[in-house]
């Protein structure tokens, strides 16, 4: 092979066309031989589909396809180092090497194939890397044990009873406390260091991965070194983990904080198993808030890489021509006029919080259309495969529309309210460095978990003092029972983490939770073992309501005196809209143009049911044309 020789590549010019990587046969110190053949996609031979993380570019490897050089990320060379016959050739694809990655039109054109390519593979063989690696740390074989171990001591659990996810959670708390305190194996003293150690490596945190396991017939993951994990028991373990509070259930308990890290990831596969079953039933917006947790080189794969994911609604084709704000935009509009649904409006402009305080939304992109690249907390709306939780704007479709320069969203509603005055939310909150939280140097409680206690006990006061400012003062009248509870489904947004609507029971809970975290804190023991049993059911699911729900959003008064849950970047003065259609209201905020820009959705009490559509109805007042920039 001369030295100077590049490997060029030739145009693909006939539909359901593809490459494929047939790698030839040798050990591992053998330089990577490959030829890469282009076949119909109807008439391929069996083939595997590689997933990996493309790594460094930086990082790269030469390899000798068709016998000219071609030049690959180091992470897929290492892949195709441990998948090589050292007797046989083996047929894979992979992206980088089966797409000419120079070539835009190309590239569009073979994105609309890889569902068909994932879905035809006889295999996924995801790849996460060399055991022993210099930037992502050492995996242990340990891995697969610590695995199937954990399984044997997480409950079945069945996602769509919530009556049944109370229960075992419950009873998975209890059970482990009196395990460890017994001295036998369980969940508390468990071995999470080997999981931690996986999870934390890049690939589970990677867009594309989603199509590319949910659309397998089969997935296996590898690493170097012998350690093969099946998919299922991963996702499996993930989904039992979230769902029981297994990071919350060991923090609390014995102040290990090693699952602290692995939160994200852990989201990360549980919602790829939720796409997996569920995504024949499924929108692109469900996949889109289904994968928030997710990131990608290029912002345009925010949308590109789901697109398989939806099977009702409408789509977009992908076009990498043009602009990251024109591919938002094209995908906004789709959404909410064809698709004549007002779901996608819950991420506009943006769920960013404080995750990403330096990254400026895009120049040009209208509120109305969200900025993927800055999403990074829940939404209140429900998957469209699960029961609707709210119906703010009753249940007709909404009557929308879009400017011809599509920059005005035109939508019917009302402006039934005005923000008054709200607390400190509970993000800002964690990120104030108060003194007097700080933990003294002989503690024996870890003082991040103190730190938390004590913040979360503080956020609930201040927002409690918002509502009922007269408890400050001398005249300490307790709050009447309807206000209470209105107060109590406000500060958790009536739902909890399946978005399904929360029980009186638990609703009336809250109260007693307020006490708990506010005597565990007086404590500085985490309160006694009889108080933490009482909690441990109606705490977890209110924590977790928490959390998912509440934690990026602030509590607040109206004009009208209503409770709410608004965002973070609302300002006194904001409008409350009500959308025909809509789940939820929306804070919008006035310009001097007659236009208003949206500022996010909102949880307001006494509005989620459709109340204010049909009093509406009852006194004749038509909804008006709400314009929004």
């Amino acid at each position: 092979m001369a030295e100077d020789t590049t490997y060029e590549y030739r145009a693909i010019e006939t539909l359901r066309t593809i490459r494929l990587v047939h790698l030839h046969p040798g050990i591992e110190t053998d330089p990577i031989h490959l030829s890469l053949v282009t076949t119909s996609l109807d008439t391929a031979p069996d083939f595997e589909a590689i997933s990996y993380c493309w790594g460094r570019a930086q990082e790269e490897q030469q390899v000798t396809c068709n016998n000219a050089t071609l030049t690959i990320t180091n992470s897929l060379f290492t892949g195709l180092v441990h998948f090589r016959y050292p007797d046989r050739p083996r047929v894979v694809w992979a992206d980088a090497i089966c797409i000419n990655q120079a070539d835009l039109a190309e590239k569009s054109g073979q994105v609309l194939l890889m569902p068909h390519i994932y879905s035809q593979a006889t295999r996924t063989l995801v790849w996460l890397g060399i055991a022993s690696d210099p930037v992502f740390g050492t995996v242990s074989p340990s891995v697969a044990v610590s695995i199937r171990r954990a399984l044997e001591l997480l409950p079945e659990i069945d996602p769509e009873d919530p009556a049944d996810i109370a229960a075992k959670l419950e009873a998975t708390h209890l059970e482990s406390q009196r395990l460890y305190d017994e001295g036998k194996p369980s969940l508390l003293d468990h071995d999470w260091v080997p999981l931690v150690a996986l999870l934390e490596r890049p690939w589970f945190r990677r867009k594309w991965v989603v199509q590319e396991v949910a659309l397998a017939k089969e997935a296996m993951l590898y690493i170097g070194g012998g350690i093969e994990i099946p998919w299922p028991d991963l996702a499996k373990l993930a989904f039992s983990m979230g769902l029981l509070g297994i990071q919350r259930l060991l923090t609390l308990k014995t102040g290990n904080t090693v699952l602290e890290t692995i939160a994200p990831p852990v989201i990360c596969v549980t919602n790829v198993l939720m796409v997996q079953i569920f995504r024949r039933h499924a929108t692109l917006v469900d996949g889109i808030v289904a994968t928030i947790d997710f990131d990608c080189t290029d912002p345009r794969d925010h949308v590109y890489s789901l697109l398989s994911l939806g099977a009702i609604g409408p789509t977009i084709l992908p076009d990498y021509h043009v602009s990251v704000c024109e591919v938002f935009r094209r995908f906004a509009v789709a959404m909410l006029v064809q698709g004549e649904s007002l779901k996608l409006l819950s991420l506009a402009p943006d769920r960013i919080g404080f995750v990403n305080p330096d990254i400026e939304r895009l120049e040009g992109l209208p509120s109305w259309a969200p900025d993927f690249r800055l999403i990074n907390s829940d939404v209140m709306v429900s998957y469209t495969v699960r029961p609707q939780a709210f119906f703010a704007g009753g249940r007709s479709k909404p009557i929308v529309s879009v400017s011809d320069d599509q920059e005005i969203l035109k939508c019917q509603g009302w402006l039934v309210d005005t923000v008054k005055t709200f607390a400190t939310s509970m993000v800002e909150m964690l990120l104030v460095d108060i003194p007097e939280l700080r933990s003294s140097p002989g503690s024996l409680v870890d003082p991040l978990i103190e730190r938390r206690k004590k913040r979360l006990a503080r956020w609930l006061e201040s927002c409690y003092h918002t509502a009922f400012p007269q408890t400050n003062g001398s005249n300490n009248a307790d709050p009447d029972d309807d206000r209470m509870m209105a107060f109590s489904r406000t500060m958790v947004c009536d739902m909890d983490i399946m978005r399904n609507r929360l029980s009186p029971e638990v609703v009336g809970a809250f109260p007693q939770y307020m006490q708990w975290a506010a005597e565990r804190v007086a404590s500085k023991q985490g309160g006694t073992k009889e108080q933490t049993a009482s909690m441990s059911e109606c705490s977890a699911v209110i924590d977790t309501s928490i959390v998912a729900m509440a934690s990026w959003l602030k509590f607040c008064i109206t004009e009208n005196g209503r409770f709410a849950q608004i965002p973070q970047t609302s300002e006194v003065g904001d409008c409350i809209c009500i959308l025909v259609g809509g789940e939820v209201p929306f804070v919008v905020r006035p310009t001097r143009r007659g236009t208003y820009t949206i500022v996010g959705e909102c949880y307001v009490d006494g509005v989620m049911d459709g109340e204010v559509v049909e009093e509406k109805r009852i006194i004749g007042e038509a909804s008006s044309i709400i314009q929004f920039e």
